[in-house]
């Protein structure tokens, strides 16, 4: 085995990389898809995944519909060591090994998302498959600490054909309609052939949440000194338009050429409003008060891609690529006293903005039938401007106060990379990849802000060497083993220095937030090692081990300015986190094999996940926010002698209790749903789809606990949000053309 020399190019960008991991993962060059597609009629999926040298899990769009979610992430949910924060049915941040927050890599096509990228966007019938890397390859960005989801949009549907999907979801008292479709053609003049396809969305989401907030303060006796329960219902309105236009273009025999745009607009609205109760000791600053937050949000995507192959078998792979995420904000905050009498009317508006530009390249040399070497580059330049007035009025409405703050960040990156990938028996394949990325982090603070925001100017750089080796046993079950160095840099908004305000009762368990120009990236080594016993006919059973090393970990410090408390990242030593995985898939008709067997499939899995962070103390001094465990249990049926199916799927993520420092902890408690859908194929181009989710509606409790054990006045401070919720059900009926 050897290890080719890089190449090297550059130019300005965003995160970006191609959307193949190795040269045997599943490729986006329009010749590879087809031979993937090909692969996948033949054999199953546990068998493409058996063969495969690096750890990609593939997901198809089948899976993803099937229980009728109304979110990416409700699908994600139940895919092996996957969590998911936020109520159900309305999004949230996704996790591996429960690490979120810049932990878990979410690439679209191949390409991680920009910042301020929301899953929700992207409906499950707009997505092709859905990739799981659990270890980093070279060619893929190593920004992948807890590992990488790739979500492939829809390339192409069979010429001709239109595909209309229509849903309604009625969730507490509100309802959501939903409508999507697909239409693909292509033109054969020569010598130019092209096929061309759009995949489009419009939705409109209305929730009620009738959440609670209960605060107490007690002294170091344990006699309560304050105690406040505030009714805080929250509404939200939500539009969405996505579309997905594509174009790919063969010119000649040797050269193809694939234009993927990506657009979402987006009207955003939250109404919240407090009636606080005060029980004991004095109410907060405002005990009654409404807020208001609109959103106009434009994320824009455009990558054009060329791939040209040579004669002796070489090929090369290019793609270019621009985004820009803008966000024009409204937000007003009218505080009142316990009678309803005006206090203070605070008005803002804000301009958040991210633009990027990429140009990422890989030349692949095959060495013979299986053995392929691989250089290539990723460069991008990604800019964050944010601008934020503030105009301050009293009860009468007149002017008291304004400001002005403004702040830009920028991040440049280059990324040459070689990997080699080599089957060197039926029973022994190897991977081994080298990158080598440099960062320039500057941070600016244009107008209105601290001194201590002034310029700043951060370079790093990491190597990243990655080994992945598959041993197929002789009853061909599979070892796998896998060594990575990864990295996690800073998002920009973590590097603006700008104060994100709490407009009533700042407290150390309610505090402001801002950033740190000063953060350094994350760095870590990883160890995946898994086990795969292969049953046939799509049956499997797996374990997973795996190990991380994290250094310079970031945490959430708290500390008391001028009075205020607030919130802000920084650099904490070191941190180890631990885990294991369990999947089954057992299709019982198919295991074993005999036509009066109940066509039921089953499919189960189990993470557990651990983590201590050493500076610390413990007990609690887990990474903040990790998810401890999830389990998912589900089983699909089709009746005999019916056109109907029915299944289902049980969840449970384990709640969160972590220590921040000697005197905060925060958690949050377990989860569990239930999600059911029945299927009805009404003719060959029709079908129903009814979907029951969140049927047990158990209430989500959020909690901050804040101990003072200063001098006399020791006190402890504790806060608690619930937010009951309620089940959805929701009607699909999909026809295709």
């Amino acid at each position: 085995m050897s290890l080719s020399l890089f190449a090297a190019g550059m130019l300005l960008a965003a995160p970006a990389v191609p959307a193949e991991a190795t040269a045997t993962t599943a490729t986006t060059t329009p010749a590879a898809e087809q031979q993937l597609q090909q692969v996948e009629v033949a054999g199953t999926r546990a068998d493409l995944r058996q063969r495969e040298t690096t750890t990609a899990i593939i997901y198809p769009h089948a899976d993803l519909v099937r229980q009728g979610d109304q979110t990416l992430a409700d699908a994600l949910k139940r895919l092996p060591g996957i969590s998911v924060g936020g109520a159900s049915g309305q999004g949230g941040e996704i996790s591996m090994r429960g690490l979120g927050q810049g932990y878990t890599q979410i690439m679209l096509n191949g390409e991680p998302v920009p910042a301020g990228f929301s899953l929700d966007t992207v409906a499950p019938d707009m997505i092709e498959r859905v990739e799981i890397l659990r270890s980093a390859t070279a060619a893929s960005s190593n920004q992948a600490v807890a590992g990488s989801i790739n979500i492939v949009l829809k390339k192409a549907a069979p010429r001709g054909q239109r595909t209309i999907t229509a849903s309604a979801t009625r969730q507490g008292g509100a309802t959501s309609p939903s409508l999507s479709t697909q239409f693909s053609t292509a033109a054969d003049s020569s010598p130019l052939h092209g096929q061309y396809s759009l995949a489009a969305t419009v939705s409109r989401q209305r929730t009620e949440q009738p959440n609670t907030d209960d605060e107490i303060l007690t002294d170091d006796s344990g006699a309560t000194i304050v105690r406040r329960h505030t009714l805080q219902p929250k509404s939200t309105r939500d539009d969405k338009l996505t579309l997905a236009p594509r174009a790919s273009w063969t010119l000649g025999k040797r050269d193809t050429v694939t234009w993927q745009g990506f657009a979402n607009l987006r009207r955003l609205a939250i109404g919240n409003r407090a009636d606080e109760q005060t029980l004991v000791g004095d109410a907060s600053e405002f005990p009654r008060f409404v807020s208001d937050y609109r959103a106009r949000i434009a994320m824009l995507r455009s990558d054009l891609e060329w791939n040209h192959g040579f004669a002796s078998g070489d090929q090369l792979e290019t793609r270019l690529g621009a985004s820009s995420n803008r966000r024009d904000t409204g937000y007003d905050f009218y505080g009142m006293d316990a009678e309803g009498m005006p206090g203070v009317h605070r008005h803002v508006d804000a301009g958040p903005a991210e633009t990027a530009v990429t140009f990422t390249g890989t030349w692949r040399h095959p060495v013979g039938a299986h053995h392929a070497l691989a250089i290539g580059w990723d460069a991008s330049r990604a800019r964050r401007d944010e601008d934020r007035i503030e105009t301050i009025f009293d009860g009468a409405g007149v002017q008291t106060g304004a400001s002005n703050a403004d702040y830009s960040a920028i991040v440049k990156r280059l990324a040459l990379f070689a990997q080699d990938e080599w089957e060197i028996s039926k029973q022994f394949s190897l991977y081994a990849g080298l990158r080598h990325e440099r960062l320039q982090t500057t941070s600016r603070a244009l107008a209105g802000a601290p001194t201590s925001a002034d310029a700043l100017d951060v370079r790093s750089a990491v190597w990243s060497p990655s080994l992945q080796a598959r041993y197929a046993l002789p009853d061909k079950d599979v070892l796998r083993i896998a060594l990575a160095r990864t990295y996690k840099a800073p998002p920009l908004a973590k590097l603006v220095p700008r104060r994100y305000t709490i407009d009533n009762n700042n407290n150390p368990t309610n505090p402001d937030e801002q950033g740190n120009p000063q953060l350094r990236p994350e760095l870590a080594w990883g160890l995946d090692a898994a086990y795969e016993h292969y049953l046939g006919n799509g049956a499997l059973v797996s374990v997973n081990l795996y190990w991380r090393r994290i250094r310079d970990v970031t945490q959430t410090r708290l500390f008391e300015e001028a009075g205020v408390w607030i919130t802000a990242p920084f650099n904490n030593g070191n941190a180890s986190v631990h885990g294991i995985e369990l999947e089954a898939k057992l299709p019982l008709r198919r295991l074993l094999n005999r036509a009066t067997a109940p066509a039921v499939d089953l499919r189960a899995n189990l993470a557990r996940n651990w983590s201590r962070v050493a500076r610390v103390p413990g007990p609690g001094n887990t990474l903040e926010e990790q998810v401890p465990v999830t389990a998912n249990l589900g089983a699909d049926y089709t009746l005999p002698g019916s056109a109907w199916t029915v299944g289902g799927d049980f969840h449970y993520q384990g709640g969160v209790a972590a220590r921040q420092s000697t005197q905060l902890w925060l958690g949050n408690s377990p989860g569990r749903k239930l999600d059911l859908y029945a299927l009805r194929k009404l003719d060959a181009r029709t079908q129903l789809r009814l979907s029951a989710s969140n049927l047990l509606h158990q209430r989500e409790r959020n909690w901050q606990q804040f101990r003072d054990a200063d001098g006399a006045g020791a006190s402890t401070r504790r806060r608690d949000t619930v937010t009951p919720t309620s089940a959805a059900v929701r009607i699909m009926l999909e026809h295709q053309f």
